[in-house]
């Protein structure tokens, strides 16, 4: 899914500096993945470590941003950066945008060493090298209950002195660890597009790729399904859809899909203030969990808050002081009584899913910039010179991530951030012509029909 496509030319194999960045970037990948996602911006920081020289690496960053995405994330910079003088705290939302806007400087420059050069011999089998053991890693910790977190973040059940027995001081302990690791399982869905293009790429009509991909993802869903991240096989499950649909019409789909996004997008606070009530949809609302009525309740909530500010919205990173914890929530049981929930708001920090972010935050300007930023992803894939497998990885990686950014997280959250730097360096890396398919270049795939 890279910001444009790479140079005509053949690039140059990668030089010692960026072989030696890329090696150091895969290998502190697979702890930071599973024991600290939050430091996926120190991975992305060696990535950068790669790119070519500041003439080189100049003009990179001046063709990037000529492109079409390119053109959409620097006005949705300058409307993030007017945004800040109407914040409820401009201090902070100044300092968060300045963070962002250097990460988007690295993940620019990391971008550029991915377009620059070809990755050296044997880098899809690193790579998979790589996945496979932030997989054993994984099996490890479920097998074990999670003892490695609970060592690294000295998680002892000796602590949970509220419990008087100790089999729930352990239930205790492992729900926490779990919690801790559970994060890297989304990285693991982006992380198995990128694994599954450079093996193709590699091996294009080996038997052993399918076999590899097919243990691969067994052992995937396996992991996701022991991990407290209910979002991560869901967007798993519609990278998947849309990695066989590809194959079917490998321009047009990342194309529509794109399409549909923008617009579901642009149509995001109707649908979250209709769904207050899921039984208009067939749904009782006291037969979902508790957690997904509270995402429900955030939902309705924020269409609420946008409704005042539909323009401008609450200014950048202004979702965290809207609520001031004057709400909470209150959970409705199956068996007719209602539950509170002390300290839980209806708007904790962010609202959990990046469309309504936007709208809330940065209001109709900045969701139009980011529609405009979706489409031109999704036309860009549609775009590359590549094989219909590689770009069928390219539009399942861009599906997993849009229903991730749906459903979870901040949407300026470093870490989440940096992880979509990493995505597009990877697919970066991927979509360079290599020795197995410099002939097939010329004909990336079958036209749609």
């Amino acid at each position: 899914m890279p910001v444009s496509a790479p140079n005509s030319a053949p690039a140059p194999t990668a030089s010692s500096r960026a072989t030696y960045a890329w090696l150091a970037a895969l290998i502190t990948a697979v702890p930071i993945i599973i024991f600290a996602a939050n430091g996926t911006i120190i991975t992305l920081g060696l990535c950068a470590l790669a790119a070519p020289a500041w003439p080189g690496c100049r003009d990179a960053l001046r063709q990037m941003i000529g492109t079409p995405p390119g053109l959409a994330l620097c006005t949705l910079a300058v409307w993030i950066a007017l945004s800040i003088s109407w914040s409820a705290a401009p201090a902070d939302s100044a300092i968060t945008a300045l963070r962002l806007l250097l990460l988007w400087l690295v993940g620019l420059a990391a971008l550029a060493g991915a377009r620059a050069y070809r990755l050296p011999h044997g880098a899809a089998g690193a790579l998979l090298i790589a996945y496979s053991a932030i997989l054993a890693l994984y099996a490890l910790e479920i097998a074990s209950g999670g003892a490695l977190i609970s060592l690294i973040k000295q998680i002892d059940p000796d602590r949970f002195t509220q419990f008087p027995d100790a089999a729930q001081r352990e239930a205790y302990r492992q729900l926490l660890a779990f919690n801790a690791i559970g994060r890297g399982g989304v990285l693991l869905v982006l992380l198995f597009w990128p694994v599954a293009a450079l093996l193709i790429d590699r091996h294009p009509a080996s038997g052993k790729t399918g076999l590899v991909l097919a243990l691969l993802l067994g052992a995937t869903i396996f992991v996701l399904l022991q991990l407290p991240v209910g979002a991560a096989p869901l967007a798993l499950l519609a990278g998947l859809a849309a990695f066989g649909l590809a194959f079917a019409a490998p321009r047009r789909l990342p194309q529509l899909i794109a399409m549909a996004a923008a617009a579901l997008l642009l149509l995001m606070p109707l649908i979250a203030y209709k769904i207050d009530r899921p039984e208009a949809f067939g749904v009782e609302k006291r037969s979902i969990p508790p957690s997904w009525q509270h995402r429900i309740e955030i939902w309705h909530y924020t269409a609420n808050r946008i409704t005042e500010k539909p323009l401008t919205g609450w200014g950048f990173d202004g979702a965290r002081h809207i609520d001031a914890k004057a709400t909470q929530f209150v959970a409705e049981l199956p068996d007719g009584s209602d539950i509170a929930y002390p300290n839980v708001t209806l708007l904790p920090l962010h609202p959990h899913n990046g469309a309504l972010q936007i709208w809330l935050e940065l209001g109709l300007p900045g969701a139009l910039i980011t529609a405009a930023l979706l489409l031109a992803l999704g036309f860009g894939i549609a775009a590359l010179p590549l094989p219909t497998p590689q770009r069928a990885a390219a539009t399942a990686a861009f599906t997993a991530t849009l229903c991730l950014i749906l459903l979870s997280f901040g949407l300026w959250q470093n870490w989440w951030q940096a992880s979509f730097w990493l995505l597009l360096i990877l697919f970066g890396l991927a979509s360079q012509p290599t020795r197995s398919r410099d002939e097939t270049d010329a004909h990336p795939g079958p036209p749609d029909r």
